[in-house]
């Protein structure tokens, strides 16, 4: 049988995982595809590893002698492809058996869409399910969505070569290419729309030596450069779908997305006291790089800082009284009903506050802490309640500052209490919660309650911890 799909699979000190995930790909319902192994930097330990399984025909390697880095593999994998429909599947990951053959059903039925993806369930050191939604808007719409979102499930489903042919290579910069991925994916959202199958799922490792992992930890300086890249990259894959008289628009769309903290936003660099420096720098290098004429930067950069100012000011108003309160008696008690006094702590992901709390409404919860950046360290009391039952235990991961710091299963509704402990490095941080297992009443046959239920803040008690 001809192959369709090109399954490509970049690698490169991946011998621990790598035949676990060929195996997996060998053993998919679907027969009619084939396998590239796109070995980089001449990584004859991840070659050994693919040796056992090249006896199926089906499957090849290619050991390169230069380091090409992820961006330039995947983009020799996508060159190479002869096939109707390409799908980039990492070294180290898995899928539901059924995960080619459901995305080919579901891309032959809707034959418009350059891209048919499934959700994508983290696992190893992380449960988060990613879920991206069916993109059928207008072409600079589907494009935008991707500058806001950034949302990478799209990138390993099964991509109609054309598209891929019209939409171009992944772009390659002095910065790792860090979050390349989501301008190529917003460049290929030009050339079509984007469906999602149901049923199917792709599953995503988690672990400390993933290449995204490593950026964390990189300088300031580094990130500088690395987000206004990823500005001229945005740019460039939204111009061509901008009437000319709206190009000045767009700039300052895209230096919106890079400057202003929102809800919503999965990645956001916020330049801080330097952001008019970052601002004009970035609108300078755009010109440049982008073509575009000389025009007013003044004006977009002080309508930019203005809204930065705006959504600060906004903040310290929700969040400073309570701050001073706390400074005054060294402890604070919060309340989460629908008149209580913890309303403007929550951020995005909060469900409308009922009497006796409010629930999460998302897979994600941000909740704002009203603690200043002095070091010293806070018990954070919580009075909780969980969306949960012996046949639905409910996962929670709770981060701050980027890291993980909690970790809870809940196996019913009862009542409980937790703690953290939190000592803050930038003012009113964010608690980020995090719920692979929320689920509506409604899915689960209970009531009409459509919203995505986990976890019920109902108490917060804020005190001093003195070791």
């Amino acid at each position: 049988m001809q192959a369709r799909i090109l399954v490509g699979v970049p690698a490169y000190r991946g011998a621990q995982h790598i035949a676990e995930t060929l195996r997996c790909i060998a053993e998919q319902e679907l027969s009619a595809f084939k396998v590239l192994i796109s070995i980089d930097n001449a990584d004859h330990e991840t070659a050994r590893a693919c040796e056992p399984f090249l006896s199926d025909p089906r499957l090849c390697t290619v050991v390169h002698d230069r380091h090409l880095g992820w961006d330039r593999n995947i983009n020799w994998l996508m060159a190479e492809c002869d096939c109707e429909f390409f799908c980039y599947w990492q070294q180290d990951d898995l899928a539901t058996t059924d995960y080619l053959s459901s995305l080919l059903r579901f891309a032959d039925v809707n034959p418009d869409f350059v891209c048919a993806f499934a959700d994508i369930q983290w696992f190893g050191d992380d449960r988060t399910r990613m879920i991206c939604p069916s993109l059928t808007s207008f072409s600079l719409t589907r494009a935008q969505y991707f500058l806001e979102t950034m949302n990478g499930v799209p990138f390993r489903g099964l991509i109609r070569k054309a598209a891929i042919d019209r939409a171009g290579p992944i772009r390659h910069t002095a910065f790792e290419s860090a979050h390349e991925d989501f301008v190529w994916l917003a460049k290929l959202a030009r050339e079509g729309t984007f469906g999602r199958a149901p049923g199917p799922l792709y599953y995503k490792r988690k672990h400390a030596e993933a290449v995204s992992t490593k950026w964390d930890r990189y300088a300031p300086e580094w990130w500088r450069g690395a987000w206004m890249e990823f500005g001229i990259g945005m740019l460039e894959a939204i111009l061509p779908a901008v009437p000319p008289h709206e190009r000045e628009t767009a700039l300052a769309v895209v230096l919106e997305r890079l400057c202003c903290p929102k809800a919503g936003r999965r990645l956001s660099y916020e330049p801080g006291p330097e952001c008019s420096s970052f601002a004009m720098d970035f609108l300078a290098l755009a010109r440049a790089r982008c073509g575009l004429s000389a025009g007013d930067d003044a004006r977009i950069v002080n309508t930019v800082t203005g809204l930065v100012r705006a959504h600060a000011e906004a903040l310290d108003v929700r969040v400073t009284p309570l701050m001073r309160r706390l400074e005054e008696h060294g402890r604070l008690d919060l309340e989460f009903d629908a008149n209580g006094n913890g309303a403007p702590l929550l951020d995005s992901g909060w469900s409308i506050p009922e009497a006796w709390g409010v629930w999460s409404d998302d897979r994600v919860a941000l909740l704002r802490l009203p603690l200043a950046a002095d070091g010293r360290k806070w018990r954070v009391a919580l009075e909780l309640v969980a969306y949960a039952g012996s046949d639905h235990p409910q996962r929670v991961r709770v981060e701050s500052d980027g890291g993980e710091i909690a970790r809870w299963t809940f196996e019913d509704s009862a009542t409980c209490a937790k703690e953290l402990f939190i000592s803050a490095k930038a003012n009113h941080p964010l608690l980020t919660f995090t719920f692979p297992d929320a689920v509506s009443p409604q899915r689960r046959g209970e009531s009409g309650d459509a919203r995505a239920l986990a976890l019920g803040l109902v108490k917060a008690t804020i005190s001093r911890f003195d070791v």
